[in-house]
């Protein structure tokens, strides 16, 4: 049935229609260049969200990394400052025990300079009153002697 109405048309009919085809067929390539376009389009963003994702899991990874790191650090930290403060407070410990010697020393030097002292002046009353009953009884021609 189509090809008895063809036969009927015009040659300036038939062109109408050929042109219209070709129309038609060259919207329908650019159609189909768009809708390739367009898929290649979302395969790209496809596999981008897989690298995003990657991205995003190996960013995750350097945090977590930088987390352990950080955790590390501080721990580290922690260990040289219970060090560090069981250092000073032997150092501390130590100076005590240096002081308590040293006052111990001082105070027995003292105690002896103290008790020696004490002798040194005894003797030295005892000496200053001989000394004066010496002076009492000595003979009046001493003093002519030492007066001259």
């Amino acid at each position: 049935m189509i090809n008895k109405d063809i036969k009927r048309l015009s040659r300036r009919e038939l062109v109408d229609i050929i042109y219209q085809l070709k129309t038609n067929e060259q919207e329908m390539q650019n159609e189909l260049e768009s809708l390739k376009k367009e898929l290649e389009d979302k395969r790209i963003r496809i596999s981008e969200a897989g690298s995003i994702a990657d991205a995003a899991m190996s960013v995750t990874n350097v945090f977590s990394t930088a987390q352990m790191t950080a955790d590390l650090y501080l721990r580290e930290i922690s260990l040289m400052k219970e060090d560090t403060e069981k250092a000073c407070a032997k150092k501390i410990e130590d100076a005590e025990k240096k002081v308590k010697e040293i006052l111990s020393d001082g105070e027995k030097k003292f105690h002896i300079l103290k008790v020696a002292y004490k002798n040194e002046y005894t003797k030295w009353q005892q000496l200053r009153t001989q000394n004066a009953a010496l002076e009492a009884n000595r003979p009046e021609s001493c003093e002519d002697v030492e007066n001259g």
